[in-house]
């Protein structure tokens, strides 16, 4: 019996020598490659976490600096924020598109660039034409990266729109119609209204081809000079009629 056991103890310890060796042997065999499948993996998830970290840090700068560009308004600082952060959103596009809108702005209201309630530069006839030729070369680069999809309609038929003001501006009515009709062609079917904005501009560009006659300075000056002849014996309405009134009251 006793003999029985002590076989029986042998033997175990004999099964669990082996299975130590065959562990062993695992690890010095195998273990390290599966050691560094799992280190591959864990590596590979903080990595990715990591990304994920600095593209959405990368976003907010980018959107940070653009509202930075709009607060300025300085049609360079746009550009700057397009051009550096091409890769994020619609950046690149608006950032353009602002610049374009910059100029034009600068344009309609005759003043230069950087002016301000505090500073007023009036906008020279030379930089007139530099800020006409470089909006609409903005507006043309947002047109451009148009990929035609729903997302980038707005600023597309933007851009459009302001090449179509600076064509006008120019006396090129036949070009702005041009740009109305690719706007149509665009937003038709996602916006009617604004194919249909687009539509009343080009009703009316017709207007833009009559000349508009200003008087000279002498025909002004002769009109303020101008006499008008008074009546001797001007009429006094309400006069009269409270004599009327005071005549009935006697009868």
């Amino acid at each position: 019996m006793d003999q029985d056991r002590l076989k029986d103890i042998q033997t175990a310890d004999l099964s669990d020598s082996q299975v130590n060796e065959d562990f062993v042997h695992w690890l010095k065999t195998k273990g390290p490659s599966y050691l560094l499948i799992v280190m591959i993996v864990i590596v590979s998830y903080l990595f990715f976490v990591r990304y994920q970290q600095g593209e959405t840090a990368h976003r907010a700068e980018a959107w940070i600096a653009y509202l930075e560009a709009q607060a300025s308004g300085l049609p360079a600082s746009h550009e700057d924020v397009a051009k550096s952060y091409a890769d994020v959103d619609s950046i690149e596009a608006l950032g353009l598109l602002s610049a374009g809108d910059a100029y034009l702005k600068s344009i309609v209201t005759g003043l230069a660039i950087g002016s301000n309630a505090d500073i007023t530069t009036p906008l020279a006839e030379e930089d007139k034409t530099f800020y006409l030729e470089k909006a609409d070369n903005l507006y043309s680069m947002v047109v451009q990266l148009d990929d035609n999809t729903p997302a980038s309609a707005l600023i597309t038929i933007s851009a459009l729109n302001g090449r179509a003001a600076i064509a006008e501006a120019t006396g090129d009515v036949v070009t702005a119609q041009g740009y109305y009709n690719n706007v149509i062609a665009r937003i038709s079917d996602q916006y009617p209204a604004l194919a249909n904005q687009a539509q009343s501009r080009i009703d009316t560009l017709g207007a833009l081809t009559s000349a508009i006659l200003l008087p000279t300075d002498a025909e002004v000056s002769a009109r303020n000079a101008q006499i008008v002849p008074r009546e001797t014996a001007p009429t006094n309405t309400s006069i009269d009629g409270l004599s009327d009134l005071t005549n009935s009251d006697d009868q």
